[in-house]
């Protein structure tokens, strides 16, 4: 990934994470809670390649995590 692209998911990530929260009131339902874990998860995938950390791999396990986040938040409709 070159650093424009990182910079991007960056922003992807926090707005989906902040601004795009599930419109639910009180605590969260399980299937949610696991769909926004994938977002931290994300998170930490993206630190590992912008340090640097065995960037390819890195990288597939973000690209996975995030298509996997998207498929769900698709089928939970949020």
């Amino acid at each position: 990934m070159k650093k424009q692209e990182i910079r991007d998911e960056w922003k992807r990530l926090i707005y989906e994470s902040t601004q795009n929260k599930p419109n639910i009131k009180g605590v969260y339902p399980r299937n949610v809670v696991r769909n926004r874990e994938l977002l931290l998860l994300g998170q930490v995938e993206l630190g590992k390649i912008e340090y640097g950390k065995n960037i390819k791999f890195h990288t597939e396990i973000y690209q996975i995590i995030m298509k996997h986040y998207f498929q769900q938040k698709k089928c939970l409709k949020i």
